[in-house]
């Protein structure tokens, strides 16, 4: 499925066609995984600007092949709680796994993506 779509999408965005491969192809290798920041690709290793790693991202998920969820992280970061695939759905307290709480001004909200098959419904673990 993800192999016609890379290449349509290639075709259409031929100048972003290796960074499309670069981040199926992260997910391919790391099936364990649910999501991935764009910061993994800004990295030496790919030599992709910012511009185009943004660029590519935004044309994955209006394609339909990439997924916003938002993931709450403390200031070390450290995961707290369950992801949402909605940003007004991120309560004004939030739990961490030892149950204390915090206030959502006293964590980081950070934009992950996930690829659309795996599916997402409203919070996600």
């Amino acid at each position: 499925m993800y192999e016609r779509k890379l290449q349509n999408l290639a075709r259409e965005f031929p100048e972003y066609s290796q960074i499309f491969e670069a981040i199926l192809d992260w997910f391919f290798k790391h099936p364990n995984q649910r999501a991935i920041t764009m910061d993994y690709f800004y990295s030496d290793r790919y030599q992709f600007s910012f511009e185009d790693i943004n660029t590519s991202f935004m044309i994955m998920e209006e394609y339909e092949i990439l997924k916003i969820i938002y993931r709450i992280l403390d200031f070390d970061g450290v995961k707290i709680g369950s992801d949402f695939e909605d940003y007004k759905e991120i309560p004004d307290e939030v739990s961490t796994l030892w149950g204390e709480k915090k206030d959502i001004k006293d964590v980081n909200i950070v934009p992950y993506y996930c690829l659309i098959q795996k599916k997402l419904s409203g919070s996600i673990d």
